[in-house]
């Protein structure tokens, strides 16, 4: 494994998906302040969504990038990758006085059915491309193979 050249896609992912997630969450959040009529967003709001959006894609780096686990699948770096961000979402939702106690029952349960629902719809749709990989790959080497007789014979 190139070490240099993990390290390189790391703070690539690391760069574009940092910009990604905090532009969507600036758009989200001028879309709450224009409903809601503020006519500001604090400092202190903008630096809490660049940290913790830098966070999020940071776990996101980790788990599916090879520089950290270098000998992992998809299904693996997925799972690690949803176990890791469920617990940082917590810290999150905890930090901002959202799901305070255990009588917040029915958010804990929808929050968990959430993210269960979007695990298996990863597993579904990778389980879907990676059959359709299989066939091509089964495909060509069939097609190899005839090819290789042909030419023995």
């Amino acid at each position: 494994m190139n070490t240099k050249k993990e390290l390189k896609i790391f703070f690539i992912w690391l760069r574009n998906g940092t910009c990604f997630a905090v532009t969507w969450f600036l758009i989200l959040e001028l879309i709450v302040s224009w409903i809601s009529g503020t006519d500001t967003i604090s400092v202190v709001n903008l630096t809490k969504t660049i940290v913790w959006k830098l966070g999020g894609v940071l776990i996101f780096c980790v788990a599916f990038t090879r520089l950290f686990i270098r000998r992992f699948g998809f299904t693996a770096r997925l799972t690690i990758f949803m176990l890791a961000i469920t617990f940082y979402e917590i810290l999150f939702f905890y930090s901002i006085g959202l799901f305070g106690d255990i009588s917040y029952l029915h958010q804990w349960l929808l929050f968990f059915s959430i993210i269960l629902c979007l695990y298996f719809i990863c597993l579904v749709i990778y389980g879907s491309y990676r059959k359709k990989k299989c066939e091509l790959y089964t495909h060509a080497l069939q097609q190899y193979q005839q090819e290789r007789r042909t030419i023995n014979e």
